[in-house]
């Protein structure tokens, strides 16, 4: 199927979104709990309903794997729903937050798009076709020592084994990297590593909705992206570095012992 048309249908669904997401940003909205996986807030759903909507007709039977509400519908293609990613970041009025959207086919993502609203920045990319900020043409950061690098880590919100295994690499990272970052909102994480603002991002025990988009953003932007041992993400991996080869290559060296 030739995807090319959907660009500017998913585009502006994105861009919805995020502004549904605005409407609620630093007002009363209700905030809960969600057992080992953080926080969810009105705002998740209210963006999950519309987006949700607006994808049913365009690619006809498409199944749907949305945060919120799970899976639906069986199908080779599938589109991948974060309505809000970032959301502790959100729920506390922290400016780091965006809308994630990916199209797979038989599991492999084959468009995604990213939208931070409150810059207003929409990161595209297509398989094959490259990746974008706001249309202009994206490259992954060209550092080749981790000792000059700015990297990104996610934390999981479970304090299970993976938890305490990110921590320990971190501390052989940390030093030999130029500054770590932890900004809460794994997708767009990905977005600004395949725009060249930050140089790798790396995570573990976070779901599908949280890389889709992102992971094909990299790889279009010129980045690798695998799980800690050099295997391809996908909708069931438990690990993720990215970055350009060679910062790729030193951090795999390190999270994979």
């Amino acid at each position: 199927m030739n995807l090319q048309h959907l660009k500017n249908p998913l585009e502006s669904i994105l861009r919805q979104a995020g502004e549904i997401l605005l409407d609620y940003f630093n007002t009363d909205f209700t905030v809960k709990k969600k057992p080992q996986a953080g926080l969810v807030t009105d705002a998740d759903f209210a963006s999950e309903k519309f987006i949700k909507a607006a994808l049913a007709d365009l690619v006809p039977g498409a199944a749907m794997l949305a945060e919120e509400s799970g899976q639906s519908g069986s199908s080779d293609y599938c589109w991948v729903i974060d309505p809000l990613d970032g959301t502790n970041n959100f729920a506390h009025g922290l400016p780091y937050f965006c809308v994630s959207i990916a199209l797979t086919y038989k599991g492999v993502p084959q468009i995604g798009g990213i939208y931070q609203p409150l810059l207003k920045e929409l990161f595209y990319a297509q398989k094959n076709g490259g990746a974008t900020l706001n249309g202009r043409p994206t490259k992954v950061s060209a550092l080749p020592d981790l000792s000059e690098s700015t990297i990104l880590v996610g934390l999981p919100y479970a304090k299970d084994e993976a938890y305490k295994n990110i921590l320990s690499k971190l501390q052989i990272i940390g030093p030999d990297s130029y500054s770590i970052r932890h900004m809460g909102a794994a997708a767009l994480d990905c977005a600004y590593v395949a725009s060249g603002r930050l140089d790798a991002v790396f995570f573990a025990n976070l779901k599908w909705w949280d890389a889709a988009a992102g992971v094909l953003l990299i790889q279009e932007a010129g980045g690798i992206a695998t799980d800690f041992n050099g295997q391809p993400v996908d909708k069931d991996y438990r690990s993720f570095v990215a970055a350009n080869p060679d910062l790729h290559a030193q951090l795999r060296q390190i999270l994979a012992t």
